[in-house]
């Protein structure tokens, strides 16, 4: 059967984005191991924290597949070197770090390693998940500078050592975006606290398989103390949204609901009511013909904001909605994604950045950069979903489980 154009394109478009970066070169930071950038274009030549996990995961199977591990063990030698996992592999990008999806990384690299049936899979996950610890730690739970992230009820923020707001924005992702009204270093990121729940599970399952159950437990409750909380901070029970929140202040950001409220119901901490009022209520307030938009409201040069649609995004929401057993609804978004996906490459003969989700035939927001072709999240997650959809039965992919 003739491979469709599209998936072609893909497979032979990772070509265009391994690299290998021994030494230093100007701004640009040696690593140890290949890994993948998100596009072609010379604007992202570097390889970026959060990045990495969503390229990852449309590697396997790939003759690139062993550079999942590869990205696992640069970031492990970045933290080792610099104290961080950078933004991107840049001396410039040393201000700040990014989404920290390294565990998840990191089960999904041990996931790789046994399938291939390496013999040091169980050392290797302890060394990684030993290093994650530090970092988890050192800074996401840092509250002196040049790390202070932890700020209020043992909750985190995204931080830049400059203590410039715009900066602790590159950190989480959305940059620029309409959560927090541009005043990050004053919030608690939602989507930022989910993260760093769903990495103490990930620590007690790991102290779980190495036999430590005195230390599985410790992460198990540490886990716990952090959903009580957020529950209190970052739930609103009268909208049934989950927000960030202004610690400052007091308040959550009701005005600017996002899909990062959908981080709760991936990281799994969501309560089954909530997850159904999100669900039922919100869901739909989200859903354009193209997949889901990443903000309700727009704001002009503001990319992570409507009319834009995020691969990562898409996904996040969708390991969320499986979580909780909501399979057609999870179905739904993957197939406007994908559709959306197809409509705009049988046009351009590209994948893209992001997409516009309101009118697959209008222009995205393209930002301060505009919008770049490739492109690396967006293959990967398109790869992913084409194969859950092609799935006769639905089930959710559970890294680590």
């Amino acid at each position: 059967m003739r491979q469709p154009a599209i998936t072609q394109y893909i497979d032979t478009y990772w070509d265009k984005l391994v690299r290998q970066q021994p030494e230093d070169q100007k701004t640009l930071i040696g690593l140890p191991h290949t890994f993948m950038v998100p596009t072609h274009d010379p604007t992202f030549q570097e390889m970026f924290y959060w990045d990495s996990f969503f390229i990852a995961l449309g590697l396997g199977g790939t003759r690139y597949e062993a550079a999942i591990v590869g990205m696992v063990e640069n970031m492990a030698y970045l933290y080792q070197r610099f104290g961080v996992i950078p933004n991107a592999s840049r001396y410039y990008f040393l201000s700040r770090s990014q989404p920290p999806f390294f565990t998840q990384l990191i089960w999904l690299a041990y996931q790789t390693k046994v399938a291939a049936g390496d013999t040091d899979c169980a050392t290797w996950l302890q060394t990684m998940m030993a290093l994650a610890e530090q970092e988890h730690a050192s800074v996401w739970l840092a509250t002196a500078h040049p790390h202070q992230r932890q700020v209020h009820r043992g909750l985190s923020r995204y931080f830049d050592i400059n203590y410039l707001d715009t900066l602790a924005c590159c950190e989480s992702g959305w940059d620029h975006s309409t959560r927090c009204n541009g005043q990050w270093m004053s919030h608690l990121p939602v989507d930022l606290n989910s993260i760093l729940y769903l990495r103490e599970c990930d620590f007690a399952q790991a102290a779980h398989l190495r036999g430590d159950q005195a230390a599985a437990e410790q992460w198990q409750a540490r886990a716990a103390e952090r959903a009580a909380t957020m529950q209190e901070v970052f739930w609103d029970a009268a909208s049934g949204f989950f927000y960030d929140y202004n610690y400052l202040n007091e308040e959550p950001d009701l005005e600017n609901p996002s899909l990062a409220g959908f981080y709760a119901l991936w990281a799994g901490w969501a309560s089954e009511d909530q997850a159904a009022q999100v669900v039922e209520q919100w869901l739909p307030q989200f859903m354009r013909t193209g997949g889901l938009v990443t903000t309700l409201k727009t704001h002009s040069s503001y990319q992570w904001a409507s009319p834009n649609g995020w691969a990562p995004l898409q996904w996040i929401v969708v390991e969320g909605l499986l979580r909780y057993g909501y399979q057609q609804e999870a179905r739904e978004v993957m197939q406007a994604w994908c559709s959306l996906n197809e409509t705009v490459f049988e046009r351009t003969n590209t994948m893209w950045e992001k997409y516009n989700v309101v009118d697959p035939a209008g222009d995205v927001e393209g930002g301060k950069y505009g919008s770049l072709p490739g492109f690396g999240w967006s293959n990967a997650v398109y790869l992913d979903f084409k194969r859950r959809l092609d799935q006769t039965t639905l089930e959710r992919w559970q890294l680590g489980g």
